[in-house]
């Protein structure tokens, strides 16, 4: 055990032994990496595992509470309800927002219970509970406007948090989480906690300048300016589907007629710009022109 004034209270005691919760806190310090390096740019994934994570711990603290079924058997519901709910918000992308900026205002309400905690700020029970609902809507609800700012700092703060909470628990049996989430007088283990902020702060700054400028997930991808180039063969593919309209909707010339003028006025050897690709006219075979139709045929 270690006892420090300047690291708080780390207590190096009841370490996990079992190989599957070691794998699974392991794994859970590669999701925290993922959220806190590229959670924008994995948008599809973070918002999969954003579900999934919350699904799962809730239906396990749920089932966990009767003890009825075994272990094993609450684990498979928890699973269960974590895929259908992480599909549910890697689809439906405004769940998946709501829920991403739910976590951060109650993270962050957590947060700051905990500072308050370390200036002996006594907060009482039903203020607690107000600022962490409270504080946890309003970020959910802006979320849905200010996507692309609010998810990296989101992605973040859920990192920075996953990160450090598994680290307790390999550490010292997340004694830094009951103390952060029961505040119960003692004092934690500052090394633990710091873990923290400090993935929140480096985060935020590989993803606002390295990893998620290029990506756009809103749906509103930016558009270039177009060259004088570019411009001029719009305008020339816009008169040119102008002209085919008109000719093949307007402009419609018997084939004999057409026939005739050529051998009447074009000598041979020349060519003609009816001949050409460039202009495009319709044929019709004689007697569904307008020329062998009588005078009262639009009466």
């Amino acid at each position: 055990m270690a006892n420090s004034t300047y690291l708080g209270h780390c207590a190096f005691e009841n370490q996990p032994t079992d190989p599957l919760s070691i794998c699974i806190a392991t794994m859970y310090i590669l999701f925290g990496i993922v959220y806190t390096l590229f959670g924008y740019r994995c948008f599809k994934a973070v918002m999969f595992l954003t579900g999934f994570i919350f699904a799962s711990v809730l239906v396990y603290l749920i089932c966990i509470q009767d003890r009825i079924l075994p272990s094993y058997a609450n684990a498979g519901i928890a699973v269960c309800a974590g895929l259908m709910f992480g599909l549910i918000t890697m689809l439906i992308q405004y769940v998946g927002l709501f829920m991403t900026g739910f976590h951060t205002g109650l993270l962050l309400a957590l947060a700051t219970l905990g500072v308050l905690d370390l200036f002996e700020e006594q907060v009482g029970l039903f203020t607690a509970i107000a600022s962490l609902l409270g504080l946890g809507l309003f970020f959910a609800i802006i979320n849905l406007q200010w996507q692309r700012g609010l998810t990296i700092l989101g992605t973040c703060v859920y990192g920075g948090a996953l990160v450090s909470s598994s680290v307790d628990y390999l550490i010292e049996s997340f004694q830094s989480v009951k103390w952060l989430w029961q505040r119960a007088g003692m004092m934690p283990c500052y090394p633990v906690i710091v873990i923290w902020p400090v993935l929140l702060l480096f985060g935020l700054v590989i993803q606002c300048g390295i990893t998620a400028p290029s990506t756009h997930n809103s749906g509103k991808h930016p558009t270039r300016p177009r060259t004088r180039e570019q411009r001029a063969e719009l305008r020339q593919n816009k008169y040119r589907y102008l002209y085919q309209v008109r000719t093949a909707h307007g402009d419609v010339i018997s084939q004999n007629y057409v026939q005739a003028i050529q051998n009447k006025v074009i000598a041979p050897g020349e060519t003609s710009t009816l001949e050409s690709d460039a202009t495009h006219l319709t044929m019709l075979p004689d007697g569904q022109t307008d020329f062998n139709r009588g005078p009262g045929y639009y009466r």
